[in-house]
């Protein structure tokens, strides 16, 4: 790619950005970042969650007067794609804050509203796929563009949304030639998204601030950040005991007036399910709920709900891990192990946040400790547990199948093809998390019901923990 610094305007002296943090002491990744963009080179940022980065790659470009303008229609100077609308609302906000003249573009609105929200502004920040659409069809015009943004960049360069934000890139690239400037910010990114990040950057500055040791990351390339700050704790226990224990740690978070408890699950489902059963152990709680299914009316009203501080306790899917800043968060409870490491990194960065205190509670069930192992060795040593030596006491036969959960709460979603050979080798069935669900997915009332069994002793009920059968299976009769 031809070097893309050459065009751009000499960039004001290194001292003068200071002025728009107050009386704030810039952060690591602010005092790294911001000198670097303001003197007009890429750059690709890592470090924890909490740590700023939104102001690092904001404050160069009102520095230097970029996006500060209204502009005529949609045509915007800085471009910032995030993940999820909740992040582009929040960027939105924060360019605001400083002066610039800002709006969103994301699924959930209308056409019209998004006119209204995004004609004449200098900073947009969207989503790929809206974005996508509206630059196709030459609603957005990138022609003023100087200046684009990857927020979660690691997500947004998976196979998820590489096409769309790699459409984006080169549709800025095209339309803004030589003055367009990158940069990419995230608290996690691995070897090979950096690769292809890359492609689309000319010799852009790694600025990496993460809690790993020097020699945790040669062989693999990749930088973890996380809530350094917390204390990261993990606590054993069972799928009939795992709501239990849930609510007594959330109840003694939230003893002290103020602050809030995020508690994330592995499924849209045990998202809803679990949170109507949180609310009747949590009296006195509004008890949140953020999945992907929700229209965008309910999901801004709940982190509306969160930030007034009239909700305090929020159960959400992994789209509640990626860059939401949500106020003083207690406490972060893993009720189901992270797909990934860096899921957990992000999860987990929820809290502690800014300098202040937090926790981060893994609840670990025999059944996901071999996907818990797989995603402790990924971690920062900063950011594991202290180990237990239940962790390393794996039964293959009940082990969930990472990746083939169904969540769905119906009947015969329960059990993976290790539970089926358990029984058949007479060994018992693990209890089920019996405070979750009933037959039909509905919650349950007053006591524990035994589980009742599958006609065929081959599928049990819904276990609410995402595990889900593995492999070819008989056709199930509904409508027991």
């Amino acid at each position: 790619m031809t070097s893309n610094t050459t065009a751009r305007p000499t960039p004001p002296a290194a001292t003068d950005w200071h002025r728009w943090l107050g009386d704030r002491t810039p952060t690591p990744v602010q005092a790294g970042a911001i000198p670097a963009l303001l003197a007009g080179r890429d750059v690709i940022t890592t470090a924890r969650t909490g740590s700023g980065k939104t102001l690092a790659f904001l404050i160069p470009a009102a520095e230097r007067g970029i996006g500060m303008k209204p502009t005529r229609g949609m045509r915007p100077e800085v471009l910032v794609v995030t993940p999820t609308r909740e992040l582009a609302v929040q960027i939105r906000d924060v360019a605001r804050e400083l002066g610039m003249p800002a709006g969103r573009i994301t699924g959930g609105i209308t056409p019209s509203q998004t006119r209204t929200e995004a004609s004449g502004k200098g900073v947009i920040a969207g989503t790929p796929g809206r974005l996508k659409d509206l630059i196709t069809r030459g609603e957005l015009s990138l022609a003023g563009l100087r200046y684009v943004v990857l927020d979660e960049a690691d997500e947004l360069l998976s196979l998820g949304f590489l096409k769309d934000v790699g459409d984006i890139l080169r549709a800025a690239q095209k339309a803004a030639g030589q003055d367009l400037q990158i940069a990419m910010a995230s608290a996690t990114f691995p070897a090979a998204i950096r690769e292809v990040a890359e492609r689309f950057m000319h010799s852009p500055e790694r600025i990496d601030i993460a809690p790993a040791r020097a020699a945790e990351a040669p062989q693999t390339g990749d930088v973890l950040g996380g809530a350094t700050g917390a204390t990261h704790l993990l606590i054993h226990t069972t799928r009939e005991d795992v709501l239990n224990v849930t609510a007594e740690h959330a109840r003694e978070a939230l003893r002290a007036p103020g602050g809030c408890v995020v508690i994330f699950c592995r499924t849209k489902a045990l998202v809803k399910r679990r949170a109507e059963r949180l609310g009747d152990l949590l009296p006195g709680e509004i008890v949140s709920a953020l999945q992907g299914n929700m229209d965008q009316k309910k999901r801004e009203r709940t982190m509306d709900l969160l930030r007034e501080g009239k909700s305090r306790v929020l159960v959400a899917t992994d789209i509640a891990g990626r860059g939401i800043d949500l106020p003083e968060v207690r406490l972060v409870i893993h009720m189901d192990v992270a797909s990934t490491s860096e899921d957990h990194v992000h999860r987990s960065g929820r809290t502690a946040r800014a300098g202040r205190p937090g926790v981060n509670l893994v609840l670990l069930i025999p059944e996901q400790r071999e996907l818990w192992r797989n995603v402790r060795r990924g971690l920062p040593a900063a950011l594991q547990p202290p180990l237990t030596q239940q962790e390393g006491q794996i039964d293959r036969s009940i082990q969930e199948k990472q990746g083939q959960g169904s969540g769905n709460g119906v009947r015969g979603g329960g059990q993976g093809r290790g539970q089926q050979q358990a029984q058949r080798q007479g060994q018992p069935r693990p209890p089920r998390e019996s405070s979750t669900t009933q037959a039909h997915g509905r919650p349950e009332q007053g006591q524990k019901r035994a589980a009742r069994p599958h006609p065929h002793n081959a599928q049990g009920l819904d276990t609410g923990t995402g595990a889900g059968r593995v492999g070819p299976q008989k056709a199930r009769r509904r409508g027991r």
